[in-house]
């Protein structure tokens, strides 16, 4: 979560330069589809893994918008490729995500994992909203072997 956060300076960056908004629905809809469908394919419940991918672009977002918040003019000399560096990378991320939430894991280690991501991103400087996002996402992906 702490690898694909840290990307959401330059996300933020990039669609500032092109004009984008933070919020673009029908992206997010493809994303989710797509990474419902590769958990699904990997064993997981769909819904949890549309839970997870939830709370993850959720905190996105907030972080972006934080982003933007405190860097009111551009900041880099050139602006981020969005197409063609973030999103393979943020792909790339989304699979490790999703192999990490297909092991199975007790409650003790499931709370232990829960516990690690807090004190990541604390340490990482995320803000209070991103990381409620962020780790109810999380705790939702992790339940995904839970009937």
């Amino acid at each position: 979560m702490v690898q694909r956060l840290n990307w959401m300076d330059e996300v933020a960056e990039a669609k500032r330069a092109k004009g984008l908004p933070i919020t673009d629905p029908k992206r997010e809809a493809e994303l989710l589809h797509t990474m419902t469908q590769r958990g699904t394919a990997a064993g997981l419940p769909a819904e949890k893994v549309r839970l997870f991918f939830t709370g993850q672009m959720q905190a996105a977002k907030v972080r972006q918008e934080e982003w933007l918040q405190q860097h009111p003019t551009t900041t880099m000399k050139q602006a981020p490729d969005l197409s063609g560096t973030i999103r393979p990378a943020l792909d790339e991320i989304g699979r490790k995500m999703i192999a990490q939430l297909t092991q199975p894991r007790s409650e003790a280690e499931t709370t232990a994992v829960v516990n690690e991501a807090l004190h990541l991103l604390t340490d990482a400087g995320f803000s209070e909203a991103v990381m409620k996002a962020a780790l109810e996402g999380l705790q939702a992906g992790l339940d995904a072997h839970k009937q």
